[in-house]
C-alpha cells in the first residue's frame, strides 16, 4: 500500500489530504487537514502575496511538511489554483516556500482547472450529458460535456471572490446582491452559447459555493438525509435559499448553520452568480457536485498507469470495489453473496416485479451487507444503515442509497418500520417500501446461500409452480449445509413474496 500526499493552496485555505493507493489501483483518502488563510484576498486587493500572508503560509506547510514525514508519504503532488498568478510575487513566494518545506508548487492554468473539474464531475455523479458550473474565486466556468466529452467552455472573469470585492462599497446587502445579479446577467445575455442550452439539459454545479447552497437546502427544506453528493436543488428551493441570503450582511451570514465562516463573505456573491445563470438558462434544478476539483486533482496526483484504468464508465462498481479493498476481512464472501443476489433478482422476476430502478440499490446492499460486522456482528443487518448512507458511494443518487441502506437492514426482516421509512417520504415512494422488503429477502437469501462462505452455489433456477417455488442449486462441491441455511429463509419468503419456497 502507497501512500501519497496532495497539497493543495486554494485561495481561503491550504488543504493537505492523504490517500492510500492499494496496488490494484484502488484508492481511499485516510487523513485531511485544513488551514483556513486569505491568501485570495490578500491576491485580490494588492496583487501581491502580503508578508503576514506568507509566513502564515510557510508556518502551515512546515506542519504538513513533519505530517508527511510521520506517515511515509511515497509521493507529494502541490498545486496552487490559478488566481495566484495574479501575484506580482509569486515567484519569490513558492522560492521561499521550496526552501522551506522542500515542496515544489505547480500552478495550475484555468483551462487545466476546468479539465480537472469535468475529471471530478464525471468521477463522482453518473452523468453522460449536462452542464458543470464551478465557481472558483476569480472566474466561474460553465462546461458542457456529452458522452465523457467536453463540447463547449465559457469562463466567466468573475467568481465569488472578485465579484464581491468589485461591490464592496455598497453597504445595504440586498442593493449589493441584486446589483451583482445585474453584472453577470449584462456579461451573458448576448451570450450564444449560454442562451441556446437545450431545455432537457441536466445541471451540475461544482465548488464550495454550491456546497454551501446545497447545505442551507436541506436545513430550510428539512430534507432528512445529509448527503452532499448528488443532492438535487429544485429552483424553488435555490429560490428560497437566496431570498434569506440576499438581506443579510456578513454577520448574520457568518451565523447561519453549515456555513464557515472562511466562506461566509462569498455566499452572497456566489448565489449571486447562480441566481444569474438560472435566470438565464431557465434552470428547473441543480445537482450538487460535492468536492469535484479535489477528486479531480486525487486522480491527477495517482500514477499514470492507474489514472488510464479509471475509466468512469461504471462508478459504482469502483466504488464498491474500493470499498471491498479497504473494509472488507480476509477471505471476505461478499463477491459470493454479491453474485447470488443478482442471480436470484433475475430469476425471480416474475415473482417480485420489480423494475430495473431496483438494480444499482441491490448492488449496494448486497455487496456491502455484513457491512455492519464493523461495529456489531451480531446485530450487523441494523448497523449496516448508517455505514451505506456515510460510505460517500459514486454513480448512485440519495434515493438508490438510501433504498440500498434500508434493503440491507431488512436482510432481517423483523427490522422492517414502516413509521421509520415514513421519515423519508420526500424521497421514498409506496412502491420503494415493498421493494425494500423483497430487496431485503433476496440478500437474506443469497447471505443464507453461501453460509460456508465457500462459493459452493455457483447458479440457481427456479420452477414456479402456482404457490410454490422449487429452487434448484448448481454446485462445485458438497453444499447440503448452504441448502438447509437457505430453506430456513422460506418463512420469511412467504411473508414477502406469497409463495411456498424450497431449495433443493
Amino acid at each position: 500500500m502507497e501512500k501519497i500526499a496532495i497539497i493543495k493552496l486554494g485561495s481561503d485555505n491550504v488543504n493537505l489530504s492523504l490517500v492510500d493507493v492499494a496496488p490494484n489501483g484502488y484508492y481511499n483518502l485516510f487523513d485531511e487537514v485544513t488551514e483556513n488563510i486569505k491568501l485570495g484576498v490578500s491576491v485580490e486587493q494588492s496583487a501581491l502575496v502580503k508578508p503576514t500572508i506568507i509566513s502564515e503560509t510557510l508556518n502551515i506547510l512546515k506542519l504538513y511538511r513533519k505530517i508527511c514525514d510521520a506517515n511515509n508519504v511515497c509521493k507529494i503532488y502541490a498545486v496552487a489554483e490559478s488566481f495566484i498568478k495574479l501575484a506580482k510575487n509569486q515567484k519569490s513566494f513558492f522560492d521561499e516556500i521550496y526552501n522551506n518545506t522542500g515542496f515544489s508548487f505547480y500552478i495550475y492554468t484555468p483551462e487545466e482547472e476546468v479539465k480537472i473539474v469535468y475529471r471530478g464531475i464525471t468521477n463522482l455523479i453518473d452523468v453522460s450529458k449536462a452542464i458543470g458550473i464551478y465557481i472558483s474565486p476569480n472566474q466561474t466556468h460553465i462546461l458542457q460535456f456529452n458522452r465523457r466529452t467536453i463540447v463547449n467552455v465559457q469562463t466567466i472573469d468573475y467568481g465569488y471572490l472578485n465579484l464581491a470585492e468589485k461591490f464592496a462599497d455598497v453597504l445595504d446587502p440586498a442593493v449589493k446582491t441584486e446589483k451583482m445579479v445585474g453584472e453577470i446577467e449584462d456579461l451573458l445575455k448576448n451570450n450564444e452559447f449560454i442562451n441556446n442550452i437545450e431545455p432537457e439539459t441536466t445541471f451540475i454545479g461544482a465548488g464550495t459555493v454550491f456546497e454551501s447552497l446545497g447545505k442551507l437546502s436541506r436545513k430550510v427544506s428539512k430534507y432528512p438525509l445529509d448527503l452532499e453528493n448528488n443532492y438535487c436543488l429544485t429552483k424553488e428551493s435555490f429560490d428560497a435559499v437566496y431570498d434569506i441570503v440576499k438581506s443579510l450582511d456578513l454577520d448574520k451570514t457568518k451565523k447561519l448553520k453549515g456555513i464557515s465562516e472562511s466562506r461566509a463573505d462569498a455566499l452572497a456573491s456566489g448565489l449571486a452568480i447562480i441566481k444569474a445563470l438560472t435566470n438565464i438558462c431557465k434552470m428547473p434544478s441543480i445537482s450538487i457536485c460535492a468536492n469535484a476539483f479535489d477528486e479531480g486533482i486525487t486522480i491527477q496526483a495517482l500514477p499514470m498507469e492507474i489514472q488510464e484504468r479509471i475509466v468512469p464508465t461504471d462508478m459504482l462498481t469502483m466504488s464498491l470495489e474500493t470499498i471491498r479493498t479497504f473494509y472488507d476481512r480476509e477471505l471476505s464472501n461478499t463477491a459470493n453473496v454479491y453474485n447470488l443476489a443478482i442471480m436470484l433478482f433475475k430469476q425471480l422476476k416474475v415473482i417480485h416485479k420489480l423494475s430495473r430502478v431496483y438494480i444499482k440499490p441491490l448492488r449496494i446492499a448486497a455487496s456491502m451487507y455484513n457491512c455492519g460486522t464493523r461495529i456489531d456482528f451480531k446485530n450487523y443487518a441494523s448497523k449496516s444503515f448508517e455505514i451505506i448512507i456515510n460510505s460517500n458511494i459514486k454513480g448512485v443518487s440519495q434515493k438508490d442509497i438510501l433504498i440500498a441502506a434500508f434493503a440491507c437492514k431488512c436482510q432481517k426482516l423483523d427490522n422492517f418500520s414502516l413509521a421509520e421509512l415514513m421519515k423519508y417520504s420526500s424521497i421514498l415512494t409506496e412502491e420503494d417500501f415493498d421493494a425494500i422488503r423483497k430487496l431485503g429477502v433476496l440478500i437474506e437469501l443469497a447471505c443464507a446461500m453461501d453460509k460456508s462462505r465457500m462459493g459452493n452455489i455457483t447458479d440457481i433456477t427456479c420452477d414456479i409452480l402456482g404457490d410454490s417455488i422449487i429452487m434448484k442449486t448448481i454446485t462445485k462441491a458438497d453444499a447440503s449445509f448452504d441448502i438447509i441455511q437457505a430453506q430456513k429463509v422460506a418463512v420469511d419468503f412467504k411473508k414477502v413474496f406469497k409463495k411456498v419456497l424450497q431449495v433443493i
